[in-house]
């Protein structure tokens, strides 16, 4: 084990694990010739990297057109669908992170200016230069096609929407819109959690601020519920709208908070059985619920589902933290995983459409599996992700970053 996760675990100064659960730091090799990351926790890292591995999944594999392979290899398939809840724990993991970090930072007089300065260099170049292509091939495809099929100057005006990060709110795209942008609604809510988050943390004590977080948990459920009941013409906010998704990036912050009492780690590490043995409950639950928790668009995934889902990550979370030894901890900590991690804020953002585009394009159909062809494609898809996405963090977002983060706490 690192010095450095020594220090988070047995209680650095809040510098140092500020700086520790940063989770943006470069690429080090150690003399041993053991590859770590410099400032980041190893099992964070790759628990960021299974769930950008659920989402592929779903994207690429249970959402391909697999009906061909006959009825039990597509309903086997189309199960793969739960991989969309990588999402969530998404989520959980940015409540835990940031929440520590803005926990950390509370006493900071430049609480405020650093966090929001970090975040911008973190998010907005790989968004606005995703953004910036989309407005070139629109541009391009108007002025050098006498009359593209897939686009037009109108697909333009959906733009402001996504600079303001509003797209989870106002939400009609077209098929190539869809194409480009449709994932992008998990990082609108994301950046509307950053408006909130800093407020809420900076300025509650920590008694008002589990109460709080307690509340936004039990009321989520409820908020979905409602919205799903009586709001037909806004069908998708259940399941985009950041209220309605809160609950498991308050589940984060709550982890963050009972991480950082000793009293708290301590227990457990005396009753390492009591995560084990709620880690298997809850999936034996979401076992249960897989008939729909494949469907994502219904009443029970969108009350109880995302509900469950929430509290199972938070779980994993915490058992991969607790205990670093053990086989699922050993597992996240895979290098492969851990990479995947690091570069999957880009694979994100490009992963789908890359595999739509390519599909039409040599294929003229949606991404399909059950042929040689289509699965070239999708590997060929998947590859070209990769590249984009690991030369951007070489070249682009780890020196953005460490820009970054030369305004300190």
């Amino acid at each position: 084990m690192t010095s450095a996760r020594v220090a988070v675990r047995d209680g650095a100064s809040a510098e140092q694990e500020l700086e520790v659960r940063a989770q943006e730091g470069g690429v080090d090799s150690t003399e041993q010739g053991v590859t770590r990351v410099a400032g980041r926790i190893p099992e964070l890292d790759g628990l960021r990297g299974l769930a950008i591995l659920l989402v592929i999944v779903c994207h690429y594999i249970a959402s391909a057109d697999h009906q061909q392979l006959g009825y039990w290899w597509d309903r086997g398939l189309t199960a793969l669908s739960v991989g969309w809840s990588g999402v969530d724990l998404f989520f959980v993991l940015s409540g835990f992170l940031i929440g520590g970090i803005l926990l950390d930072a509370r006493g900071s007089p430049r609480y405020f200016r650093t966090f929001y300065l970090r975040r911008v260099y973190r998010i907005l170049p790989i968004y606005f230069a995703w953004i910036g292509l989309y407005i070139a091939v629109v541009l391009a495809a108007s002025s050098l096609l006498k009359k593209p099929s897939f686009t037009s100057l109108h697909d333009l005006r959906i733009v402001p929407i996504y600079i303001l990060f509003l797209q989870n709110i106002f939400y009609s795209l077209n098929i190539f819109q869809w194409r480009w942008f449709v994932v992008t609604w998990s990082l609108a809510v994301e950046e509307q959690f950053y408006l909130f988050a800093p407020v809420v943390i900076g300025f509650l004590s920590r008694r008002r601020l589990v109460l709080a977080l307690a509340g936004v948990v039990a009321l989520a459920p409820v908020l979905r519920f409602l919205a799903f009941a009586y709001l037909g013409k806004w069908y998708y906010l259940p399941q985009f709208a950041m209220p309605c998704r809160a609950d498991a990036l308050a589940l984060g912050i709550l982890a963050a908070v009972a991480w950082r009492d000793a009293r708290f780690r301590e227990w457990l590490k005396e009753h390492p059985a009591v995560l084990q043995r709620t880690f298997a409950y809850l999936l034996v639950v979401l076992a249960g619920m897989m008939w729909w928790l494949g469907r994502p668009n219904g009443l029970v995934t969108y009350t109880a589902g995302y509900s469950v889902l929430g509290i199972f990550y938070t779980c994993f979370l915490l058992l991969v933290m607790s205990q670093s030894d053990g086989p699922v901890a050993r597992v996240v900590r895979a290098r492969w995983l851990r990479y995947l991690g690091g570069i999957s804020y880009c694979v994100y953002v490009v992963h789908l459409a890359m595999d739509e585009f390519a599909s039409e394009i040599l294929l003229g159909t949606r991404p399909r599996i059950y042929d040689a062809k289509g699965i070239a494609v999708s590997v060929l898809a998947l590859g070209i992700t990769w590249a984009v996405a690991a030369s951007s963090w070489k070249y682009f977002e780890r020196p953005l970053i460490r820009r970054g983060h030369r305004y300190a706490y």
